[in-house]
């Protein structure tokens, strides 16, 4: 067993784009390479991040989104080519993550799974 491998929940590999913030500071917008209930990898954006950084995540799903999912988050890891986090949400913010995470492809197109119940999305 990896010890460096604790997720509880399996990432999903999925494309959205992301503001990164720390501290009130716009540190630019990249994209997720994957996410979960858990964490998220982000590729890298031009600020360099380090562990335990806080980070507030304004995550798009859509381009002309005007409510972004807005997620605290703790860098746990960096890498050449982005950094994992662990996110820290209540539970408005987790109806609308387990919405995405349930509901969208890796290329951001909805699923529409015969059979499987949806969350209406326009639930803050």
């Amino acid at each position: 067993m990896n010890n460096n491998n604790k997720r509880s929940s399996i990432r999903k590999p999925l494309d959205l784009d992301v503001d990164v913030y720390r501290f009130d500071e716009h540190l630019g917008r990249t994209k997720t390479r994957d996410i979960s209930l858990d964490g998220a990898f982000i590729e890298s954006c031009s600020t360099e991040l380090c562990s335990n950084d806080m980070l507030e995540l304004h995550i798009h799903v859509h381009d002309d989104e005007r409510n972004p999912l807005c997620l605290k988050a703790t860098v746990v890891r960096s890498s050449d080519t982005g950094v994992g986090v662990q996110l820290d949400y209540g539970d408005m913010e987790y109806r609308r993550l387990l919405n995405i995470i349930s509901t969208y492809a890796a290329d951001g197109n909805k699923l529409n799974i015969p059979g499987f119940w949806y969350v209406n999305s326009s639930v803050n």
